[in-house]
């Protein structure tokens, strides 16, 4: 039997964890497009565009982690509730900020991942009320 989509999710998030990059990208679609619209305002594309962006994410930190608080299933969509906690590697400043994140998912596998700052245009995003 395959695993639910918030199963995969879970799964991603726990590979990042141990900084597995591969079992991430082994978990995402050829396809995959990265959005980043509160940070960058632009979309990665395949999973190429996935471990640049993570790359490029993680450059900037001395100690990162995103830690998940709650998993909210909207179709196909896994809409995660983070916690990310770090430490800048230029600036020193320790960071404590929530973050959402999306997965949509398809055939076990990411087609779009995107972050957002805003509780509310997270929810909005997958069509539920935050």
């Amino acid at each position: 039997m395959g695993s639910s989509n918030v199963e995969i999710v879970q799964e991603a998030f726990a590979a990042f964890a141990r900084s597995d990059l591969e079992a991430v990208l082994d978990l995402s679609d050829p396809e995959i497009v990265v959005r980043d619209p509160d940070r960058t305002g632009t979309a990665f594309h395949g999973p190429a565009g996935l471990r640049s962006f993570f790359e490029e994410w993680l450059e900037n930190w001395e100690e990162y982690r995103s830690e998940p608080l709650d998993f909210i299933e909207a179709g196909d969509q896994v809409l995660v509730h983070t916690m990310q906690t770090g430490r800048g590697k230029l600036s020193g400043i320790e960071l404590q900020q929530d973050l959402f994140q999306v997965f949509r998912v398809r055939d076990g596998k990411f087609v779009e991942y995107r972050l957002y700052t805003d509780r509310a245009e997270a929810f909005r995003s997958v069509g539920l009320d935050g």
